[in-house]
């Protein structure tokens, strides 16, 4: 009986190491390639953002503003061209937002050194001292002239600062339109380099891009229009019965109309407790029937038009997002708060119906 020949099987398994060895090696060497340029990326990412984190406020707003004026790039491009078009459009946010806002900060600096001095130079503080101290019996006039004059002063001190604070503004602002314009003429570049760098599957991005234009728009509708439409209603209120500064107040109501809960009551409030201490009282009455009627009907009303249930966001994570972002990025953090974590419940979305990660 002849003997097997085994020669040929230790060969085989021999060549089958070696090619387990190679392929282990080539594995090996990749996921040192991978690690290697995973870590530059992520030091080269972190210095970018300490590089853009003085001017991340003025970032963000280029890009928020962007966004909401590419429709109308879109259309205007084929017409005119990208360039002139992008031009046009930043002009016009220039006169229509950039400008009013200036205006806006130029008043109410020169209101902030036209401050009075003493408490007892406000118009109505008479008239308070006098309730408090027939209410209560207590003297207020001395201890609340102190605590005015120390705040007054410490303003004062801090005009160095606002110095500052207005170079910096002034720089921001010039980056911010300057953004505005090249995110408005290459914005659609910037989109298709971004999903060719990005590691996944077209469609899957396709689907993120379309879900997070869809939430940012809900958010836009839901939270800055309604918020800014309410505010200026509001304020008609304030003109129509000779409150001061209305215009300033207008503005402030705007942007607390944002916050949910808080809303505009503050302002109108105050201004219902000025207008009865100086003895308007029929004012008063009619400011509070004006709030609870005209101003409460068009937040419900143009929420339940504007608004879609499905693709908005809770109150509860709204207030989180304007309280936290604001915190975190400033005053642009009120408008882009509520669309970051829109964005992240749309992701975690589009990835659960993908990848199954529920």
């Amino acid at each position: 009986m002849p003997t097997p020949n085994r020669a040929k099987p230790t060969a085989t398994l021999r060549f089958g190491r070696l090619d387990f060895t190679l392929r282990k090696s080539l594995v090996g060497g990749m996921k040192a390639r991978t690690a290697f340029a995973a870590v530059l990326v992520g030091v080269l990412a972190w210095l970018s953002f300490l590089v853009v984190r003085p001017f991340l406020t003025y970032v963000l707003g280029a890009m928020l503003l962007a966004f909401v004026l590419r429709p109308a790039q879109r259309r205007l491009a084929p017409e005119i061209g990208s360039r002139l078009s992008a031009l046009t459009l930043v002009t016009l946010t220039v006169v229509l937002f950039v400008g009013p806002v200036g205006l806006f900060l130029r008043v109410a600096l020169a209101d902030v050194g036209e401050l009075p001095t003493s408490v007892s130079e406000l118009p109505t503080y008479q008239s308070v001292e006098r309730i408090v101290e027939r209410v209560i019996g207590v003297q207020i006039g001395g201890r609340f002239d102190q605590l005015f004059g120390s705040f007054t002063s410490a303003l004062a001190e801090r005009s160095s600062g606002l110095a500052s604070a207005g170079v910096h503004f002034t720089l921001g602002l010039l980056l911010l339109l300057f953004l505005l314009y090249y995110l408005l003429k290459d914005g659609d570049t910037l989109v298709r380099w971004a999903k060719n760098v990005t590691p996944l599957p077209r469609a899957v991005q396709d689907d993120l891009y379309a879900e997070a234009e869809e939430a940012t728009w809900a958010v836009l509708k839901g939270h800055v229009f309604v918020a800014s439409i309410q505010g200026f209603v509001s304020g008609l209120g304030l003109f129509a019965l000779g409150v001061p500064n209305a215009a300033f107040w207008t503005v402030v109501m705007m942007f607390l109309a944002m916050v949910p809960i808080v809303g505009v009551a503050p302002v109108l409030g105050g201004a219902t407790i000025y207008l009865a201490v100086n003895g308007r009282v029929l004012g008063a009455v009619l400011l509070v029937i004006y709030g609870m009627t005209v101003v409460a009907v068009t937040d419900d009303y143009l929420r339940a038009l504007v608004i879609d249930k499905e693709s908005s966001l809770h109150s509860g994570v709204i207030l989180l997002g304007v309280f936290g972002a604001a915190y975190f990025l400033g005053a642009i953090g009120i408008f882009v708060g509520p669309i970051i974590l829109a964005l992240f419940k749309e992701t975690v979305e589009v990835f659960t119906d993908y990848y199954d990660l529920g």
